[in-house]
Formats: structure tokens, sequence, C-alpha cells
């Protein structure tokens, strides 16, 4: 089953649960699985400190963004992924607070800029997680 890991700063558990609750949707969703897989897939929050500010002209890392999703599961095709990670991003930052402080505002950077969220994909190692089933008819409730 899909397991996914959220690397976001301070967020608090009623944001927490609406988060899981929309990641657990949107993962029935993209990766074709049926309503009662919803309790298979897990999603961890894990807290890191505020990041800090990143020149425009530098890509972007994970280490730069203000939040990464990292989504482990069996077999996903390339278009599963796209397709998982625009409405992810979307998502994210619809859902996510992100506040613009003093020194970010003293530096120029917009308060209403978007939030940098970035999505990191890996397989699972069939040895230690069973691989998901895949029904290309069912629909999410």
């Amino acid at each position: 089953m899909p397991y996914l890991r959220l690397y976001v700063s301070q967020v608090p558990i009623e944001r927490k649960r609406i988060l899981a609750q929309s990641l657990i949707h949107l993962t029935l969703h993209a990766f074709r699985l049926r309503a009662e897989d919803r309790y298979r897939v897990s999603v961890e929050f894990v807290s890191r400190p505020r990041l800090r500010l990143v020149a425009p002209s530098r890509p972007l890392t994970s280490c730069d963004a203000d939040c990464m999703l990292e989504v482990m599961g069996h077999d996903m095709s390339e278009e599963t992924k796209r397709a998982f990670a625009k409405e992810a991003s979307a998502m994210l930052a619809r859902l996510l607070p992100l506040k613009s402080g003093r020194l970010a505002r003293l530096l120029g950077t917009r308060p209403d800029a978007p939030p940098r969220i970035s999505i990191q994909f890996g397989e699972l190692n069939p040895a230690v997680s069973e691989p998901f089933v895949v029904h290309p008819y069912s629909r999410v409730a």
C-alpha cells in the first residue's frame, strides 16, 4: 500500500487531520484503489524547522521547499506520478498554513507567494511491504 511522509514545519493537529484525509482520498483516486483500501494507506507527518530563504535564480531542492511529500509505493507509472504530483501540489498549496514573517517582507518576498512544494517518489521493497492491487474500473466514493 502507498506510504506518504509529509515534511512540514509546525502544523496544528486539526490541520494534520484534514491534510491526512485529503492525502488519503487523493491517493485512492490517483492510484485507482478501492474505498476499503483507505485504511491501508499510511500518512506520516515529520516536523522540521522553518527553512531559509532561497535565491530565485537557484533551482529548488527538497531542502529549500516549504514542505516535502515523499510517496512510497509499488509499480507507480510516470503518468500516475505526474497526475498525483499535480493534484497533491494544488491541494497542499491550498491547505498548508504558510506565514510570511517580518524578515521575508523586509527582503522583498511576496507574502502571497505560493508555497514551494517538493514531491519525491520511491519504490517500496516487496519484501518489506505487499504490493497494492490496482482496480482499473473501481471508483472512489
